[in-house]
């Protein structure tokens, strides 16, 4: 929103200059829309503009674009109205309103090209729109106007982790900008870039199971556990949904191959008819408070991973360091491997493994037959009780 609107902008109308943001302001925006609504017809384009933001505060800001188009009509340089408008369109969301929306955020960076902000902008309808390398690029010119733009950074890094693996100029440009990330204090090391960081956590990609006593639980039930991961697979059921149904930017991880779940905890709460077929597991799990605290957090998960063979998960960090993986073996061919930081390991059918994977990691899968783990998300053990919070407005990435 504009803040101090010069008073020619206003028409014959100057005296609303302070009344209509302070309406606005104080969330009477039904008053400050009928003000507005005896004022539209003259199309002085503050006004508009102004009828536009009510009107997006009262019905959404796709109802809005329209008030913003009028304004920018009359006045093209009216640059927070062609912002509002790009979010409108964006929220409409049919591919006529996309494309005008990628349109719109070209010609604002064009028309701001030393704002970092107008650079990010572009970059995030660009990504939105799965135009990850153009995406990227923008990103990066934010960066050269604003190093320490911390959603340019979050963006730009996953624009550029989900280019194809063979492309080497991607993996510079990804590694350049972990680099920037670090100088900027968002992250302490190159290889570990959540959108979410607690620094004073203690930091490494791999764990030793010996530390969490439950791992040996898990590993002396292992026979029943696997009984019930054959006799969910031999049901005539599809009973194993893919990756991205309930969490959709995971089924971007999949960069080759079939990638299944079956979940049992997570998202806060219980999936109830998936733990009936499952009792054993259920129970046991039910006894490891740091997973089950995590998953009614709504910020992790306990469920049953499914690799097809030649299934290849691309190279990716988790979205924060304060929760930890461990993976038991459940059916494990050989030729399974999975690499956290710069280490590649393998699974062992019957024994947990144990990393953090906000490090960056990646899964390739090249056995003869389906790869299955036990997936448990868990606090990090250095995290005191009172910190064992989400604070959703620090995960994901960034919204436009």
């Amino acid at each position: 929103m504009l803040s101090h609107p010069p008073k020619s902008w206003w028409g014959n109308s100057a005296e609303l200059e302070a009344k209509i943001p302070r309406l606005l302001q104080s969330g009477a925006a039904a008053e400050a829309r009928a003000l507005l609504q005896e004022l539209a017809e003259e199309d002085a384009p503050i006004t508009l503009f102004y009828l536009g933001v009510a009107t997006g505060q009262l019905e959404g800001e796709a109802a809005a674009c329209g008030h913003y188009e009028r304004a920018l009509k009359q006045l093209p340089l009216l640059h927070a109205a062609r912002n509002n408008l790009i979010r409108g369109l964006m929220r409409r969301g049919k591919p006529a309103d996309l494309k005008q929306a990628l349109e719109h955020a070209k010609l604002a960076a064009g028309l701001q090209p030393d704002l970092a902000e107008m650079q990010y902008q572009l970059g995030v309808v660009q990504m939105q729109q799965a135009v990850y390398s153009e995406a990227a690029a923008a990103f990066e010119a934010a960066l050269r106007l604003e190093a320490t733009h911390r959603g340019a950074l979050i963006n730009g890094i996953h624009c550029l982790q989900l280019l194809p693996p063979a492309d080497r100029k991607g993996r510079e440009r990804l590694e350049k900008m972990a680099h920037l990330g670090v100088a900027a204090g968002l992250w302490r090391h190159p290889m570990q870039r959540p959108p979410h960081l607690v620094p004073q956590l203690a930091s490494k990609p791999w764990h030793d199971r010996a530390d969490f006593p439950w791992c040996s639980l898990l590993e002396s039930q292992f026979a029943a556990i696997r009984a019930e991961v054959e006799a969910l697979r031999s049901s005539q059921q599809q009973l194993f949904m893919s990756v991205g149904g309930r969490a959709a930017h995971d089924h971007t991880l999949v960069a080759a191959g079939k990638w299944t779940e079956f979940p049992l905890f997570g998202n806060g709460t219980k999936y109830t008819e998936n733990c009936a077929r499952c009792p054993v597991t259920a129970a046991i799990m039910e006894r490891i408070a740091p997973a089950m605290e995590l998953a009614f957090a709504g910020g992790g998960e306990t469920l049953f991973s499914t690799l097809n063979p030649g299934t290849h998960l691309r190279p990716h960090c988790g979205s924060s360091n304060t929760r930890l993986t461990a993976h038991l073996g459940i059916l494990v061919p050989s030729g399974c491997s999975i690499r956290a930081g710069n280490e590649w390991r393998e699974w062992r059918e019957g024994e947990c493994l144990v990393f953090d994977d906000s490090w960056e990691h990646e899964v390739r899968h090249l056995g003869d037959r389906d790869r299955v783990v036990l997936l448990i998300n868990f606090w990090h053990p250095d995290l005191l009780p009172h910190e064992r919070r989400i604070d959703t407005n620090t995960f994901g990435y960034e919204p436009i």
